[in-house]
């Protein structure tokens, strides 16, 4: 039960600042909703139970669909290892240049050595929004059974 309470308050927390995003980049109340149609690369920050740290972010978007392919690669455990994320989302516009997305993938990580320790699903929850025509602020929270991520970063326009 506790768990559940643990993993309920995370998604929450991650609703609250997607949402938060989302509404930063609207422009007025009556701007025609057209989301953020170009993919990024980008540099953020990952925060966990256990620690924090640099890593990379993009996403290739399939505007038409509203679908988009997203990879995260963060260091942890120390520095002894990698987490690799890619997940598929669905992209869906709230304002001029930005979206807001929900997606699934799976995580795995390995040792600095190369060494496998695992993978598991994952359910994935953000926003995005355009800062100017070259930028991109985004956040989101990866949630698994062995912990959630949460990240932060500004990407650069592809």
């Amino acid at each position: 039960m506790q768990r559940l309470i643990k993993s309920a308050a995370k998604v929450s927390a991650a609703s609250v600042i997607a949402c938060a995003l989302a509404f930063m980049g609207a422009t007025s109340a009556n701007a025609q909703p057209k989301g953020m149609p170009e993919g990024y690369i980008g540099v953020g920050l990952g925060f966990n139970d256990a620690s924090s740290g640099v890593g990379l972010n993009g996403r290739i978007s399939f505007p038409r669909a509203k679908v988009s392919l997203r990879g995260s690669l963060y260091g942890g455990c120390d520095g002894d290892c990698a987490l690799f994320i890619p997940t598929v989302t669905y992209d869906l516009p709230v304002a001029k240049n930005t979206n807001i997305y929900l997606g699934a993938g799976y995580a795995t990580v390995s040792t600095s050595s190369g060494d496998y320790l695992g993978s598991e699903g994952v359910l994935q929850a953000g926003a995005e929004t355009g800062l100017g025509k070259k930028f991109t602020i985004y956040g989101d929270g990866t949630f698994a059974e062995g912990g959630s991520l949460f990240k932060v970063g500004l990407g650069y326009r592809l």
